[in-house]
C-alpha cells in the first residue's frame, strides 16, 4: 500500500457518513512537571462506520500546547466485544507527514506505517486483552477503563507508532457522580479517571511526571 493508496482510503472514510451518535467534543491540557505542553481535543461516541455497533473515538493532539509544530490526529473504532476495529493514526511533525493503520485480526494486530519515501508493515500479538495507545494521544486510555476490573484486569498495550509494548494491570476503583477510578500498574503505573459516559476526565502518571486534565 503506498501513500496515494493510503491517502486515497483516507478520503474514502472521512467522505463515509457518519453512522455514530455525535457526543459533546471534550477538551485536554497536557502537563509535564506542571508546565503546559499540548492540548487535545477529542470525542468518544457509541456506533461506528457502517452502522456496526461499538463505538469510535477521534482526537486531534498539538504540541507544545502554542505555536504547536507537531500535530496529530487518531480514530479509534472498537467492536461490541471491545476489540480492535480499525486504528489510524496522521502525524504531522517537522519530519515530515506520517501515516498509521492498525486493525485486528484474530489474534493478531496488523500495522502499517506509511511515510514520506517509505512504507513497512509488521504483524503484533493481537486479542481482547490488547490496548491501543499513543505517547501523544492520551484519550486512548478511555480504552483502558473500559476493560478495567475490580480485581484488577491484566492488559497488553500497544504503541503503534513506536512499536512500543507494556504490560499493564487495570484495577477499577469507585468513583464519585458516576465517575470511574482505575488504578494502573506494571510498565505503565499512575490512575485515571472517566465520566459517566466514558471519557477521560484525568490522567496522572507520576513516573513520566505527567498530567492530562480537562481544560477549564
Amino acid at each position: 500500500m503506498g501513500v496515494k493508496r493510503v491517502a486515497l482510503l483516507l478520503l474514502m472514510l472521512a467522505a463515509a457518513p457518519a453512522a455514530a451518535q455525535e457526543s459533546a467534543q471534550v477538551k485536554l491540557v497536557i502537563q509535564q512537571g506542571g508546565r503546559d505542553i499540548g492540548r487535545e481535543e477529542f470525542t468518544l461516541r457509541q456506533g461506528r462506520g457502517r452502522g456496526a455497533p461499538g463505538s469510535t473515538l477521534t482526537a486531534t493532539a498539538s504540541y507544545p500546547a502554542t505555536n504547536a509544530t507537531t500535530q496529530l490526529a487518531a480514530t479509534l473504532e472498537r467492536t461490541a466485544e471491545s476489540g480492535v476495529a480499525k486504528f489510524q493514526l496522521e502525524v504531522d511533525s517537522p519530519a515530515g507527514p506520517t501515516v498509521i493503520l492498525a486493525a485486528g485480526s484474530g489474534a493478531r494486530l496488523i500495522v502499517r506505517t506509511v511515510a514520506k519515501g517509505s512504507e513497512s508493515g509488521r504483524e503484533m500479538p493481537g486479542g481482547p486483552d490488547v490496548v491501543l495507545l499513543d505517547d501523544q494521544v492520551f484519550s486512548l486510555y478511555a480504552a483502558v477503563a473500559d476493560l478495567a476490573t475490580p480485581a484488577g484486569k491484566s492488559l497488553n498495550a500497544i504503541f503503534p507508532r513506536t512499536g512500543r509494548r507494556a504490560s499493564v494491570v487495570a484495577r477499577r476503583e469507585a468513583g464519585e457522580g458516576g465517575a470511574i477510578r482505575v488504578a494502573l500498574t506494571g510498565d505503565i503505573s499512575g490512575t485515571l479517571v472517566t465520566d459517566g459516559d466514558g471519557r477521560l476526565r484525568r490522567l496522572e502518571l507520576p513516573g513520566e511526571n505527567l498530567l492530562v486534565r480537562r481544560a477549564e
